[in-house]
C-alpha cells in the first residue's frame, strides 16, 4: 500500500464549520462548477442516478445517538462531456486543477484507479474516480465538512444536473 505525499508547502487544514447546510450546499456548488469549468464546454455532473446525492449523511458510520449527530452534505454524480474526452486524461486535469488551487491531492489505493482525491484547506472535498466498467463515465463525489445534524433541513434541494454556468 502507497501513502500519501506530502501535502504542499504551506498547506493545513483550517476545516471550517458550516453554519448552515446551505452554507455548505453553496460551498459544494461552488467547487463543483469551478472543477467542471476547465473541461469541455457542455460537460456537466449528472447525480440523477445517485440516491441520497445533494443530501446530509451523519458523519459516523454507526453513532450513538442518530438524531442529535454531526452530518455533512454529500454530492455524487457523473461527469458527461461531449465528444470523446479520455477519461483517465479527464481525471488527470481534474487533479491538477485541485492542486492548482492550492488543495492536497493524490491517488488512493482501495479505489478504482485511476482516481484523484482532493483536500481542501478549509476541510472540503472532492474525487473523481474512473467507473467500473471503465465505459461508464468517472464518478466525482463531494463531501462538506461536518456541521451539526440539528442544522440539516428537508427542504433543501440541490441541483441533479450541475453545469459550469
Amino acid at each position: 500500500m502507497t501513502s500519501a505525499p506530502p501535502p504542499p508547502p504551506g498547506w493545513s487544514l483550517k476545516e471550517v464549520v458550516p453554519q448552515s447546510q446551505q452554507e455548505a450546499q453553496d460551498a459544494v456548488l461552488g467547487y463543483l462548477k469551478r472543477t467542471l469549468a476547465v473541461l469541455p464546454a457542455g460537460t456537466v455532473l449528472d447525480t440523477k442516478g445517485q440516491p441520497g446525492s445533494g443530501h446530509t449523511a451523519w458523519c459516523e458510520d454507526e453513532p450513538k445517538d442518530p438524531k442529535n449527530v454531526p452530518v455533512h452534505l454529500l454530492v455524487i454524480g457523473d461527469i458527461k462531456v461531449p465528444g470523446d474526452m479520455d477519461p483517465k486524461t479527464l481525471i488527470t486535469k481534474v487533479g491538477d486543477t485541485w492542486r492548482s488551487w492550492g488543495w492536497y491531492v493524490f491517488e488512493r489505493d482501495g479505489f478504482n484507479k485511476p482516481n484523484q482525491f482532493g483536500y481542501g484547506p478549509d476541510g472540503y472535498r472532492l474525487q473523481i474516480e474512473m467507473s467500473n466498467p471503465p465505459s461508464y463515465p468517472p464518478t466525482l463525489t463531494a463531501i462538506s465538512p461536518c456541521f451539526p445534524g440539528t442544522l440539516a433541513r428537508d427542504d433543501l434541494r440541490f441541483p441533479m444536473v450541475v453545469s459550469a454556468q
